[in-house]
């Protein structure tokens, strides 16, 4: 897929047409935390802030790079803040495990015949709806204030920002 990323919007609209290509894909689309891990490998250790078009190509070079495989499960911890490629490398390590996490989680519920609903850390059970939630939380929040203090603005995107993004897309429905 090419990088035609300026705006939020146009962000906006990969992230749809990502969305797509993954449900169409099924059960052959890979996992989140794959996707989570083949971006952590694929971050330098520094750079400049991303920008949107810098944040597109992450999330392409992600999707591109060779399987990671699946995350070890592990709870989310008090991470540090990100303002770096670095520091976004270790929250998309910790975001991976602990959607390796919920997806244990939810697995042996569903074997012990309980109901798994409403009750892991994660909105999103598959790439596409991750992809759908990021997608319409920036709708929700593009060109607004952050809703609350300490929360970095969206634009411009820095690291910080996306590690706001991310940690929102994972429980925004």
């Amino acid at each position: 897929m090419t990088n035609n990323v300026e705006t939020g919007e146009d962000f906006r609209a990969l992230l749809r047409g990502l969305s797509q290509r993954f449900e169409g894909l099924g059960a052959d689309a890979p996992e989140i935390d794959d996707i989570l891990l083949r971006w952590a490998g694929a971050l330098p250790a520094e750079g400049p802030e991303p920008g949107w078009p810098g944040l597109a190509d992450q999330l392409l070079g992600a999707l591109d790079a060779p399987l990671a495989g699946l995350a070890g499960p592990a709870p989310l911890g008090d991470e540090p803040p990100v303002a770096s490629p670095g520091e976004l490398r270790v929250l998309l390590l910790a975001l991976a495990a602990d959607f390796a996490r919920d997806r244990a989680w939810t697995a042996d519920r569903l074997a012990r015949g309980l109901w798994a609903g409403d009750g892991g850390g994660w909105a999103s059970g598959s790439m596409a709806q991750f992809l759908e939630s990021w997608e319409s939380w920036l709708g929700a929040m593009l060109g607004r204030p952050p809703a609350f203090p300490g929360v970095p603005p969206i634009e411009p995107v820095t690291w910080a920002s996306v590690a706001w993004q991310l940690s929102a897309a994972r429980i925004y429905e």
